[in-house]
């Protein structure tokens, strides 16, 4: 169920987190909704992926802790929901932020698609950092380790099940093998 929420009130109130709420056209209906109740028919949220990748093109996967709802102990990419009054870029550096202490900017981030999925609109994004494990920061709650992997360890992953199966990683893939051959990595 969805409402609209006064000006005052915070993006998130306690355990309570808002998204705003999106029309098929990718705009803003004026509504916020609470996570965790399901979204109307027709309506929409924000949800980012953000990859970081090393300068020998390894990506950053992080294993999601034994706590979390969803895939508990599964490797996966960072990301989430964008909260309300957060674009697609706020909420992917915010995510990167949180879970992995990385700091990104717009110098190396780069976004690599949009993408209409039932009920939400995912953002995929590369961040260039050569940031080392042990400089990471991982969110307790949400990440137990993390790891630079390689694009066929990956793969691996995804074939016994530890990593989450992500409907566009063989795109992904392709997309960082030219985006380093552009030199932007």
């Amino acid at each position: 169920m969805s409402s609209t929420l006064c000006e005052d009130v915070h993006r998130n109130e306690g355990n309570m987190e808002f998204w705003d709420v999106y029309d098929q056209c990718m705009q803003k209906t004026g509504r916020t909704h609470v996570r965790g109740v399901p979204l109307e028919e027709g309506d929409y949220h924000l949800i980012v992926h953000v990859y970081p990748v090393n300068s020998q093109g390894e990506i950053l996967i992080q294993k999601r802790a034994d706590t979390v709802k969803t895939k508990p102990g599964v490797w996966a990419t960072t990301g989430g929901s964008v909260i309300a009054g957060e674009n697609f870029f706020e909420g992917g550096l915010r995510e990167l932020r949180e879970e992995l202490g990385i700091v990104a900017d717009e110098k190396n981030t780069r976004l690599l698609a949009v993408m209409q999925r039932p009920n939400r609109f995912r953002a995929v994004w590369l961040v260039r950092t050569d940031i080392t494990r042990e400089e990471l920061q991982l969110q307790k709650e949400e990440v137990a380790d993390a790891m630079w992997a390689t694009p066929d360890k990956i793969r691996e992953m995804v074939g016994t099940g530890e990593f989450w199966h992500y409907d566009y990683l063989e795109w992904l893939f392709r997309k960082i093998d030219k985006v380093r051959e552009e030199g932007w990595m």
